[in-house]
């Protein structure tokens, strides 16, 4: 019999992580309890003792989506949000795989994502499984809901944008012109678990579960989450007429509160998930409510009472302003969370053969909703296309169609994101024995790989940026050649990391950090007090900061104004959110750097007591990492000349220290032992190209690129 050995602290933080789940899962039957509640009290007012069908309908409807209760036990509810994708985010490079240094290509294989959503038309739903565009491989899609579940339309568009297979096909417009699109998805060799976003039974299970409940029972790594809660204008049914429905507070004539950029319940609820288990990569859709609102239309306006019944506002009244009418500020409980991604929407990039060549080719879409945060935290924290983009759908029942079609929404953007994290993880997994990422690296990978859209800097429309698959495939190159230091570490307290970086000067030294921070609860039942709240949601604040050695300068990392969003970020002490990326545009070739990674306050746990934080970072732009020693001979070894034809020399190395050589592809080439201050090393050999020379001292290993002509 084979034995399997689990070193001990990696079985304590299994069972931990279990007991804290566990914990978890009691304290969300609770809050499902206790909105349960609520919710009856909320029916009892609003519907009376009319129990209609079609009241009965509307119930059920609004008891499966309920998402939680604002200030004054006002119930919001979760809604869906609505060969482009793959060439636009650069995913064709590992689909086909053309990205220097990767073995074979890249489209899913054993990668499992799991889904949470519905349908347009009830919420709860299923996919279409047995969808043409899945079956290129067998039971591609594992349904986890009653089978008596409708099949969804939208879950079925979402699961198409990571899964669907190649499949090129030709649309004909409702104007007579015709599209050539591909409905290959981001992962199309990949499998899928689907559950409803909404309030279900699942099989086997007496009792119904939330989507918060779903997740800990479904334990998944990579999860897409394409739905959301508007708290701003809507548009609702009202008397049997479409009609702009105001989900905020009102008072007449003129006073109103909202939950627009409010983290709350639900935040909370993603947040703790992620700190109980920091291998959960969790991508959700920023909404589509940007712009929502009364203009010159004829549509009646609403907003509700405290019984819950719709009041039409008068004439004399002054209406809310339309949802993000600065450009910011319209994005709704839940995907606010410090530790999941959230992802906004662009058009299609139609020129440039569908590439991306300047921040100017990434506009943002109309509905896509913006942040930031309340207290500037930056969201959503990255954007992809999702505009007119094709995907398979279905008829909205039990038994399912094969159609397809063309549709908008950040539900659209979030799938192709959190395809590409599949792809990345399965890159991670050839490379580093099968290891995965998790929440925090993910997110930092992203952030630092993603091209410039917008404002320089992050931005409350475009987060970080647009996604760009190549570049962060490459980055997963570099760490495994040793070119670029990409390592989760520790931070403990009143202990700052530090270590030095000699800059290469071909590129701007770059840092990017991100951590998982555990959940914020400190808010409280009142619309006064949660409006346009401005502070800040960190629990443990790490700061960044790379100082020049020479000059002293010191850099600090991206922030944004949470008072003026739309204005360029600026560089200071970020202290709301739990990314910090460090920039030195234009470092001195050869001068040394120093990275500290402190904090302030107390680091603690999210059971307030003081613990260790990890984090995940990633730096890139230098030749050479020194450490804390700061041994004199390390910063006199040198690669001489570092452009040759034939010879280069490993200068001032201590005796006795190893060379290897490897190619971009990270492939060990030859190696040797130094016995004098100058050696040599005959690269004649080769084929032209660059190569990497690295040194190990005993105590340092250290990495210097040459260029062979």
């Amino acid at each position: 019999m084979k034995k399997i050995f689990i070193p001990i602290g990696i079985l304590t933080l299994i069972v931990t992580n279990a007991q804290n789940n566990e914990i978890l899962l009691q304290q969300l039957e609770k809050e499902k309890i206790e909105n349960k509640t609520k919710f009856e009290t909320y029916v009892s007012k609003k519907y009376g003792s009319d129990r209609s069908p079609e009241i009965l309908k509307e119930i059920e409807e609004k008891k499966i989506t309920l998402a939680g209760f604002l200030p004054g036990n006002k119930p919001y509810f979760l809604q869906a949000e609505d060969l482009d994708q793959v060439l636009n985010s650069n995913t064709d490079f590992l689909q086909d795989g053309t990205v220097t240094g990767l073995t074979g290509s890249f489209n899913g294989e054993n990668i499992k994502f799991t889904i949470f959503d519905g349908s347009t038309v009830g919420g709860a739903a299923r996919v279409y499984a047995n969808h043409v565009l899945f079956n290129n491989i067998p039971n591609r899609i594992t349904n986890k809901e009653n089978s008596t579940l409708i099949y969804g339309d939208h879950a079925t568009s979402v699961s198409g944008f990571i899964g669907s297979k190649n499949y090129p096909f030709t649309f004909t417009l409702n104007d007579g012109t015709t599209r050539q699109v591909n409905f290959k998805g981001i992962a199309p060799n990949s499998f899928i678990d689907a559950y409803s976003f909404g309030t279900t039974t699942l099989p086997g299970d007496t009792s119904s579960s939330n989507v918060f409940q779903k997740i800990l029972i479904a334990q998944p790594n990579i999860s897409n989450h394409s739905y959301g809660t508007n708290q701003g204008w809507g548009i609702a049914a009202v008397s049997g007429a479409t009609a702009w429905v105001w989900n905020g507070s009102f008072t007449s004539p003129n006073t109103y509160y909202d939950a627009q950029g409010t983290y709350h319940t639900g935040d909370k609820n993603y947040d703790q998930i992620v700190y109980n288990n920091p291998s959960y990569i969790i991508v959700k859709s920023s909404g589509n409510f940007f712009g929502n609102g009364p203009g010159a239309d004829n549509l009646k306006r609403y907003y509700t009472n405290a019984a819950g019944a719709y009041v039409e506002f008068s004439a004399t009244d002054t209406l809310p302003p339309v949802n993000c009418v600065q450009g910011y500020d319209c994005i709704g409980i839940g995907s606010l969370g410090k530790n999941i991604i959230v992802v906004g929407a662009n058009d299609r990039i139609t020129a440039n053969g569908g590439r991306y060549t300047a921040a100017s080719d990434v506009i943002h879409s109309s509905y896509s909703s913006a942040g930031p945060r309340d207290d500037g935290g930056i969201k959503p924290d990255i954007s992809t296309v999702g505009t007119d983009v094709a995907s398979p759908t279905t008829a909205n029942n039990t038994t399912g169609s094969n159609s397809v079609t063309i549709g908008s929404g950040t539900s659209y953007s979030a799938p192709i994101v959190t395809g590409i994290i599949g792809l990345w993880t399965q890159i991670n997994k050839q490379l580093f024995a099968g290891s995965l990422l998790n929440a925090a690296s993910a997110k930092t990978l992203m952030i630092h790989s993603a091209l410039e859209a917008g404002n320089i800097g992050p931005d409350p429309q475009f987060g970080w940026g647009f996604i760009n698959a190549k570049k962060g495939a490459e980055l997963l190159v570099g760490k495994s050649n040793n070119t670029v230091l990409f390592n989760d570490e520790t931070l403990n307290n009143n202990t700052p990391n530090i270590k030095k970086v000699i800059a290469s000067g071909s590129e701007p030294l770059k840092i990017t950090l991100s951590w998982v921070d555990p959940e914020f609860t400190n808010f409280d039942n009142e619309w006064a007090s949660n409006n346009n709240n401005r502070n800040s949601k960190l629990i443990n604040d790490i700061d960044v900061r790379i100082t020049d050695m020479v000059t002293n300068a010191v850099y600090t990392p991206w922030k944004l104004d949470a008072l003026s969003p739309m204005t360029p970020a600026t560089k200071g002490d970020n202290t709301v959110d739990n990314v910090e990326q460090v920039i030195v545009d234009a470092p001195v070739a050869g001068r040394i750097y120093k990275i500290e990674i402190s904090h302030k306050g107390t680091l603690k746990n999210n059971s307030g007591a003081a613990a260790p934080q990890n984090y995940s970072i990633l730096t890139t732009g230098y030749t050479q990492v020194l450490g804390t020693q700061e041994n004199a001979y390390l910063t006199n070894i040198a690669i001489a000349p570092t452009v040759t034809k034939d010879i280069v020399n490993i200068l001032k190395a201590p005796k006795k220290s190893t060379y290897t050589v490897y190619d971009l592809s990270g492939k060990k080439l030859r190696n040797g032992m130094i016995k004098s201050d100058k050696e040599y090393v005959d690269l004649s050999a080769y084929n032209k190209g660059i190569y990497i020379i690295e040194i190990n001292t005993g105590k340092e290993v250290i990495s210097k690129k040459v260029i062979k002509e």
